[in-house]
């Protein structure tokens, strides 16, 4: 790895990450500054990484298919990948799939996370190839990995 890029649309999280950085001993490669995921066009064209990663971050986004649609156009389309670790509905258990729909909407206005989300459709809306999915804590925290697919701005 020659450089790791941290981007965050929070000032207090790259904060945190830089205290972090400080201690690691490749510290040199890092940058980190405030960018929205949405929209990197005016910092990066298309084609720029060969990894992108998004953790715990599609929930929190207005519109998850248009952020990943902005992280498949900066992943290079030849080898490229798109790592997510993220939250969303479950389709395996119905009890708690039920129990989290009804407390969703507090927890949204409280922490700006919406963790029932349709991540099947918003793959699949967001033209992402996806090579491998796992689900695990009864379905509710998905591991992807998937490759940009077509352009990245399909509708």
């Amino acid at each position: 790895v020659d450089e790791v890029i941290l981007t965050d649309i929070s000032d207090e999280m790259l904060r945190q990450a830089r205290e972090k950085v400080k201690q690691h001993k490749h510290k040199d490669r890092f940058k980190l500054f405030v960018a929205d995921a949405k929209d990197m066009t005016k910092y990066y064209p298309d084609d720029s990484f060969d990894t992108v990663v998004d953790t715990f971050g599609l929930c929190s986004f207005d519109d998850p298919v248009k952020v990943l649609k902005e992280l498949q156009r900066v992943c290079k389309k030849s080898g490229g990948k798109i790592l997510l670790l993220e939250h969303g509905r479950s389709k395996s258990c119905g009890p708690l799939t039920n129990y989290l729909d009804k407390t969703a909407e507090r927890h949204a206005k409280n922490w700006g996370c919406v963790y029932n989300r349709d991540l099947d459709t918003i793959l699949k809306e967001s033209g992402v190839i996806v090579e491998t999915l796992y689900t695990w804590h009864f379905g509710t925290t998905y591991y992807i990995v998937c490759r940009p697919g077509g352009d990245g701005n399909d509708s």
